[in-house]
């Protein structure tokens, strides 16, 4: 899969773990169950990418903000990069990443309905 696709899956999946400015162990350990479980078709070096751009973002504290604009911006990029199945593959570990801990919030709900309304944008 193409190398800035999984990077920007790391952006987005961080925007909505750090939505409430809070990072926990369990929605990293979430990220990466669900890599494995809905991903199986991403190599192991694959969902690294993925992951490494996550620890990247955390590492430098970037606001979920800023990630999620990043992810947005590609997305309107490359729409044609975003099947309707990676769609509903991205919003589905997107949900496993905000139940993580202490289940969903108000932050990370928030970002869940501006990615499914982006998503929306692309079908029209």
């Amino acid at each position: 899969m193409n190398k800035d696709f999984l990077i920007h899956l790391g952006y987005v999946f961080y925007a909505i773990s750090k939505a409430d400015d809070n990072l926990s162990f369990e929605e990293y350990v979430k990220l990466s169950e669900s890599l494995q479980k809905r991903w199986p078709h991403l190599r192991e070096a694959e969902q690294d990418v993925v992951k490494n751009q996550f620890n990247k973002l955390q590492k430098d504290n970037a606001s979920a903000e800023n990630s999620f604009s990043r992810f947005i911006e590609f997305l309107h990029q490359n729409p044609k990069l975003f099947t309707e199945e990676l769609q509903k593959l991205i919003l589905k570990t997107g949900n496993d990443i905000a139940y993580a801990f202490a289940k969903i919030n108000k932050s990370e709900l928030n970002f869940m309905v501006k990615l499914s309304l982006e998503f929306k944008k692309l079908q029209e």
